[in-house]
């Protein structure tokens, strides 16, 4: 078993940050982030696997957060969620609507993470 799968889980609500960090940590090694800019100073500094973001953030959205993770790291799985229908999601890998199915965001880090690996 190699190093664990890292992720960057950008929410702005402290209550959903925190609860999506526990569950996630379980599987993963977990960095958070409150909003898009310390997203990105995060995933910069941590170079995360996988970027599971919220798209209504304050500083910079999740698709724009996505297209700049996307430029910097190719190979860097981006997962989106989001309560609207109607989000330009090209530059991310998933899109996950709200509220949150949690085995499903977890399979898709642990593929993403896998692919970003190689």
């Amino acid at each position: 078993m190699g190093e664990r799968i890292k992720v960057l889980l950008v929410e702005d609500d402290g209550d959903s940050r925190e609860l999506l960090a526990e569950l996630l940590e379980m599987d993963f090694d977990v960095v958070t982030a409150s909003d898009g800019l310390a997203g990105l100073r995060a995933f910069e500094n941590d170079h995360p696997d996988v970027v599971v973001t919220d798209e209504s953030l304050p500083g910079m959205c999740g698709t724009e957060l996505a297209q700049e993770v996307k430029h910097r790291q190719p190979k860097a799985g981006v997962i989106l969620v989001s309560g609207y229908t109607n989000v330009d999601a090209g530059c991310c890998d998933v899109v996950l609507r709200k509220p949150i199915d949690v085995e499903r965001l977890s399979a898709a880090v642990g593929s993403l993470g896998e692919a970003a690996r190689h």
